[in-house]
């Protein structure tokens, strides 16, 4: 019996000193991960660093080749500025340019036309001139002159006849005028009274009047037709002026 105790005693003994010996741990999953996580980026960094030196060359480039072109861009910008500004002034001096030539080209056409103007004064001038001439020597009803001047529009002329009276007596001259043209239309020899061919066909073709009468108007001429005589004829009222005829050639009325 005592023997069995003592044995018992032992075994317990045993066990304790092997309780002595035991090691608890604990587990720790997050501490592992952020334990690997600090390696990956330690090993990570330590590679990056251990690049040769071209790739950092190639790094470099691109960032100078982005600066470079972020230059270029700021200078396009500034010269497409520059180019709409000076593409403004460009139209502002065609537009002067323009008002330059057209206030040139309208001097010049003014200067034209009052040059146009003074010769057929000077002309006018002349005829008139020849009718005094010729009225302070000669009495009675007188044909005194006849001009035609042809105008822009085809075939379109405006004519001026030139009537004077000379008398002792004070006595008005009173009557109609009768015009008749002479030419050719297709070959063939055809007359035209004033009448066929005015432009205004209500004008009055009398005269009434004591010294001076100035007839004028314009006629627009047939197509095709070509004159060459002008007869001009005054039929007086009364018994003491007597008809009067003159012929004018074409050619030498024509201004």
């Amino acid at each position: 019996m005592r023997r069995r105790c003592y044995h018992e005693f032992d075994r317990l003994d045993h066990a304790f000193q092997a309780m002595g010996h035991l090691i608890i741990k604990q587990d720790r999953p997050y501490q592992i991960m952020v334990a690997v996580i600090l390696l990956t980026i330690m090993l990570s960094t330590t590679i990056w660093f251990l690049l040769d030196a071209s790739h950092w060359a190639f790094i470099k480039s691109r960032v100078e080749l982005g600066q470079e072109t972020m230059r270029l861009w700021d200078e396009n910008r500034d010269l497409d500025k520059e180019n709409r500004r000076l593409d403004e002034r460009i139209v502002m001096l065609e537009r002067a340019s323009q008002i330059d030539n057209q206030a040139a080209v309208e001097v010049h056409e003014e200067m034209k036309r009052l040059q146009d103007e003074i010769y057929k004064l000077k002309e006018e001038l002349v005829f008139y001139q020849g009718i005094v001439t010729t009225t302070g020597s000669a009495e009675g009803l007188k044909i005194q002159g006849m001009q035609v001047e042809k105008l822009s529009e085809a075939d379109h002329y405006h004519f001026k006849l030139i009537l004077t009276h000379v008398t002792k007596d004070d006595i008005v001259a009173e009557g109609n005028i009768e015009i008749t043209l002479e030419g050719m239309q297709d070959g063939v020899a055809r007359e035209l009274n004033l009448t066929e061919v005015l432009l205004d066909p209500q004008q009055d073709l009398s005269f009434k009047f004591r010294n001076f009468k100035r007839l004028e108007g314009n006629m627009i001429l047939p197509d095709g037709f070509t004159p060459y005589r002008v007869n001009v004829r005054l039929q007086p009222k009364g018994a003491k002026l007597s008809n009067v005829k003159r012929v004018f050639n074409w050619s030498e009325m024509i201004g």
